[in-house]
């Protein structure tokens, strides 16, 4: 206990040994919440670093004179991390399904043509288009030679399983690729 005091205050004077150790000795609170909980675009490495982060936290904000370990705490705050990953990404979801049914009220209160309501699209979103396709203009330089191939057959329409096909690589690895360029245009709009 007090090997584990010491080693809480080196790192909050910047120790990265001390860190380390610590979050080796927690990290199996960050694989049991990964195992019990889905978090869509998450990798085990997105997993461990919002681990790391939440566990950073916790070292400063710790109160060694309040009843309650070190490892309890850090395991309440990153089960609460991950209720509000979870939270957030539902909220995400609910907000698209609005925008959808949205549109289909709209569609069912004025026809397919949409004349009117189009205009009025057009006039509000005409600054976040050219917003869009410049930054989907320069979206494919941030991307690996990798990254760069999935995205030009993904917006050619094609499938994962015949992107692998044509790059010669595991359906695996193209799922990978795909995350990781979603991930970063996620980021590009965020």
């Amino acid at each position: 206990m007090k090997e584990e005091q010491e080693l809480i205050r080196q790192a909050r004077e910047g120790s990265e040994e001390a860190f380390e150790c610590i979050f080796k000795k927690y990290m199996p609170i960050v694989l049991h919440q990964r195992s019990k909980s889905y978090l869509r675009f998450y990798d085990l490495d997105d997993w461990l670093q919002e681990g790391r982060i939440v566990c950073y936290q916790s070292i400063h904000r710790y109160d060694c004179y309040k009843n309650v370990t070190f490892g309890l705490f850090f395991k309440i705050n990153f089960e609460r991390w991950v209720i509000s990953a979870i939270r957030f990404q539902e909220a995400q979801k609910r907000k698209i399904n609005q925008v959808t049914d949205s549109l289909d009220y709209q569609i069912e209160l004025k026809g397919e043509g949409l004349n009117g309501f189009q205009e009025d699209l057009k006039a509000e979103t005409s600054l976040e288009y050219v917003f869009i396709r410049e930054t989907l203009e320069n979206f494919s330089t941030c991307l690996s030679d990798f990254e760069r191939d999935v995205y030009e057959y993904v917006l050619q329409g094609e499938d994962m399983d015949s992107i692998a096909k044509h790059l010669n690589v595991s359906r695996q690895k193209v799922d990978c690729g795909y995350s990781r360029l979603k991930r970063k245009l996620k980021n590009k709009f965020s």
